[in-house]
């Protein structure tokens, strides 16, 4: 009985495709959760170098810095890492000081999630009762990776997303 060539080359592209399988499984087997999150590409945001608000709580007037600040122009939130080298956003229990401006006297909610593989969620410690549009913050990213920041304050909205470095 003659072998059919078209059953040949089908049973010849199964072995292909599962061999090429079991090779890259075989590959990212090898590698550490944290290197496949590397592999990811954060599509971090740009902040934008402006002058925030004038506020009684801040001294002087306002200075162009880096901020991320929504549509509306209502929530800015401090980006002052941006351009400098020796100031990455790193895994802390301790975090990082953000300042914010929000509409005056609104309660700021603010959330974070890792987007490029599971982690804990974002831990914000945010003061109570700042009653100008100023507020200060406290952000702890508990792992590296690509985080997602959203803050809610009044009836606005800023998201952003940031590399934390290992």
């Amino acid at each position: 009985m003659k072998f059919p060539f078209r059953l040949f080359m089908f049973n010849l592209f199964i072995s292909a495709v599962l061999t090429g399988c079991a090779v890259i499984d075989t590959i990212y087997s090898e590698k550490s959760k944290t290197e496949i999150a590397w592999d990811y590409e954060c599509p971090v945001t740009e902040p934008d170098w402006i002058k925030p608000p004038e506020d009684a709580a801040i001294q002087g007037s306002p200075a162009y810095g880096y901020y991320f600040v929504n549509k509306g122009r209502s929530i800015f939130a401090s980006a002052w890492w941006e351009g400098k080298e020796e100031y990455k956003l790193h895994p802390s229990e301790d975090g990082i000081k953000v300042g914010w401006f929000r509409p005056e006297g609104s309660t700021l909610e603010i959330t974070g999630q890792r987007i490029d593989a599971q982690a804990p969620p974002l831990e914000a410690h945010i003061p109570c009762c700042y009653p100008t549009q100023f507020q200060a913050t406290g952000l702890a990213f508990p792992t590296e990776g690509c985080w997602e920041v959203t803050a809610t304050a009044a009836d606005s909205v800023l998201s952003f997303i940031v590399k934390v470095e290992p």
